[in-house]
């Protein structure tokens, strides 16, 4: 009989300290600022996620040798993975098609393809983030019903420009972006140029 009661008053004792404990938990929880708790963490550019790939709409107006300017509409993919806040390395693949007036008698259909890799410098760690880069590689352009000068090349070209992403959450971004496309086709330089947007994620 007495062990029951020991075993009884036992248990009252530990429910009145875990009684006592919640209750001075709530007290302190009360004594924090109004709607504290409730305040989201601020958005810091989910720098947890340095990866980072996208794909969207690619504008390309070329100049060749002749003077010949057209327009092409693709797709870009882009590949980055950043190394600290504002550094970068990159790579990407454009591909377009459109059509370009040779003569008043000769529309060329016509496609291009660009591959480079590079760095960009910009800041990771905001909203809205601007940033530069600076790409490398080459430039495979081919011209249907014709031949002799202009036809199909492939040849050195590099890629510089600005742009900017815009987080729309933690691993979702939109872009937009503009660059300067220098190449080398058909035994002579082009200055072209392509304009773009599209939406990319991160992890």
């Amino acid at each position: 009989m007495r062990r029951v009661a020991l075993m009884v008053f036992a248990s009252v004792l530990l429910f009145s300290f875990g009684a006592a404990a919640q209750t001075l938990n709530q007290a302190v929880a009360s004594s924090a600022p109004a709607g504290a708790a409730a305040e989201p963490p601020a958005f810091n550019g989910m720098n947890e996620f340095p990866i980072r790939v996208y794909i969207g709409y690619e504008f390309f107006e070329f100049r060749n040798q002749d003077n010949l300017t057209f327009h092409n509409n693709g797709i870009k993919t882009d590949f980055t993975g950043y190394l600290g806040h504002d550094f970068a390395l990159e790579g990407s693949v454009t591909g377009g098609f459109g059509w370009a007036r040779y003569s008043p008698t000769l529309n060329l259909e016509s496609s291009s393809i660009f591959y480079g890799g590079g760095i960009r410098i910009g800041p990771q760690h905001r909203r809205f983030q601007p940033w530069v880069h600076v790409l490398v590689g080459g430039e495979r352009l081919r011209f249907t019903q014709t031949a002799g000068a202009i036809g199909d090349d492939n040849g050195f070209a590099y890629l510089a420009g600005v742009g900017a992403d815009y987080m729309l959450g933690p691993r979702f971004f939109w872009r937009f972006s503009g660059d300067y496309l220098g190449t080398r086709e058909f035994g002579a330089n082009q200055e072209n140029y392509e304009f773009g947007t599209g939406v990319g994620f991160s992890f």
